[in-house]
């Protein structure tokens, strides 16, 4: 459970699923120079992984897309002012301009070459165009889209270092506890090497401590790889280099805090979710693209001027002249074109809808999951806590009966085992916990202030 992790991008949606799947995604493609450190906090890890990832950086520049997009949307709206000019040498006939019966003053109908000059300064300017308009609103959506699509794979990538680090000092913790087994398996080993110099124990009492130590030693070495291999993977979470030294510094520690209500739990969420916020400007840009639809069969409007100067060249018979007009489109008949835009894009809209509250209700589930997980593992915390100290009393006792050779060293190595079986699930059931607050704050959109 405490390898889940906000995961699931689909249009927008995210849910809860383990850390493993998120590698191919959260991982970088590159990695940062060979760099050899003495420590590494949390708060570090998670900024050596958003410096590193690699698809961090296509998210952003699918930002400046979209930003690009709008601009350009808008622009349409606008005016546009141009400047052309040309000097033309030209010859003519002039019975294709409409002049049959030529003057006999006119030897030929072809008239020319002669010079012709002419500058001119345009303006363009939109004055009604319900369809460009719906659509620059639909471009603000779709920036607005992207913008919370790029913070919500950011809380992917802070929640997914933080439980890779926690995972890694979960190894950490299991690794010692490993090693405090064995030296404490080995010294129960001497004293029941002792007890049968005595003639107090027997040949089974050391063979059987004997055995104990050799399965320790089994354990410790699995907890040293296991370690190894949490160290490899957070270091790939980081963009670091499988060579690199890394220190962690941030101890997973059992921390008592208040677990909200759901109520005030889903509201939190409902507010702060990336995710969610994302969805919600698409369903804007959706729907204002289902606007745009409607109106392409209403009327466009635009505004045309010109003024420039024009003659025979630059500097004969140049005199100025200008233009202006307004003019009206209106489509008429399409062949069903307009009818194919509106239900596609009507399909669209209530496509983004529904996923919007499929959003909603994922969002709720995973809210009402992490909650759950705080819950059990605060009662799995204090119950580990509570077999822990039995299980040291009743080593301390069994070890007492076996120096005072009231029995064999059979109840020593089971309360031993008890005692390595208390300490893991202690160390477990933190991390269990710690992992627990990691999801349920990116369950409710605070995983960027999360803090060991």
């Amino acid at each position: 459970m405490w390898l889940r992790v906000v995961n699931r991008f689909s249009k927008g949606v995210l849910t809860l699923s383990l850390i493993s799947s998120l590698f191919a995604v959260l991982c970088p493609s590159g990695y940062a120079e060979d760099i050899t450190m003495q420590s590494l906090t949390l708060k570090e890890a998670i900024d050596l992984a958003r410096q590193h990832n690699l698809q961090l950086g296509l998210s952003m520049e699918r930002v400046q897309m979209a930003r690009a997009a709008l601009e350009l949307s808008r622009s349409a709206l606008g005016p546009h002012v141009a400047l052309t000019a040309s000097q033309a040498n030209l010859s003519t006939n002039l019975r294709a301009q409409g002049f049959p019966n030529i003057p006999q003053i006119f030897p030929s109908p072809v008239q020319g070459p002669f010079n012709s000059f002419d500058t001119r300064l345009s303006l363009t300017q939109t004055v009604f165009n319900p369809l460009r308009s719906h659509l620059a609103r639909s471009s603000e959506g779709q920036l607005a889209f992207v913008q919370h699509q790029e913070r919500a794979f950011l809380d992917q990538i802070i929640a997914a270092t933080a439980l890779a680090y926690i995972e890694a000092q979960q190894k950490s913790a299991r690794l010692e506890a490993a090693q405090a087994n064995l030296r404490l398996s080995e010294e129960l080993a001497e004293l029941a090497r002792d007890q049968q110099k005595a003639g107090i124990a027997t040949g089974v009492d050391v063979a059987r401590s004997e055995t104990r130590v050799a399965q320790d030693q089994y354990l410790m070495s699995q907890a040293k790889n296991q370690h190894d291999e949490s160290l490899i993977r957070l270091k790939r979470v980081m963009g670091l280099p499988s060579q690199s030294t890394i220190q962690l510094t941030s101890p997973i520690t059992f921390h008592h805090l208040p677990i909200p209500d759901s109520l005030s739990a889903m509201v939190r969420a409902a507010s702060q979710r990336e995710e969610l916020k994302a969805l919600q400007s698409q369903v804007m840009a959706a729907e204002e693209a289902l606007n745009a639809a409607d109106s392409e069969a209403l009327p466009e409007v635009g505004l045309q001027a010109a003024i420039g100067p024009s003659g025979v060249n630059a500097g004969q018979s140049v005199y100025t002249t200008k233009s202006i007009a307004i003019g009206m489109s209106i489509p008429l008949f399409t062949s069903g074109e307009l009818s194919a835009h509106h239900s596609k894009a009507k399909s669209e809209f209530n496509t983004v809808r529904i996923q919007h509250e499929d959003a909603q209700r994922q969002v709720e589930e995973d809210v009402a999951l992490a909650l759950l997980s705080l819950h059990t593992s605060e009662e799995q915390v204090a119950a580990a806590k509570k077999s822990l100290d039995l299980a040291e009393r009743l080593l301390d006792l069994s070890r007492d009966r076996f120096k005072a050779g009231v029995t064999d060293n059979l109840e020593v190595v089971d309360a031993l085992t008890a005692l390595a079986t208390a300490r893991s699930r202690l160390i477990d059931a933190t991390a269990e916990h710690t992992s627990a607050r990691v999801n349920a704050a990116a369950a409710m959109g605070e995983v960027a202030r999360f803090e060991i």
